[in-house]
C-alpha cells in the first residue's frame, strides 16, 4: 500500500510544477478545514448548542 501511495506521489509530482503543488496542496488543506468546520457546527447543531 506504501508504494502504491508512493507511485501516485511521484506520478502527481511530475505532472505539476512546484508552484502548483503548492497551490494544490493549500486549496486542499483549507478545503479539508471547511469540512471539519462543518462538522463540528453540524454536531453542536444537532446537540441543540447553536
Amino acid at each position: 500500500m506504501l508504494f502504491f501511495l508512493t507511485h501516485i506521489r511521484d506520478i502527481f509530482a511530475r505532472s505539476h510544477s512546484r508552484g502548483q503543488e503548492i497551490l494544490l496542496s493549500r486549496q486542499a488543506f483549507f478545503r479539508l478545514l471547511g469540512y471539519l468546520a462543518s462538522c463540528v457546527v453540524f454536531s453542536l447543531a444537532a446537540q441543540g448548542h447553536v
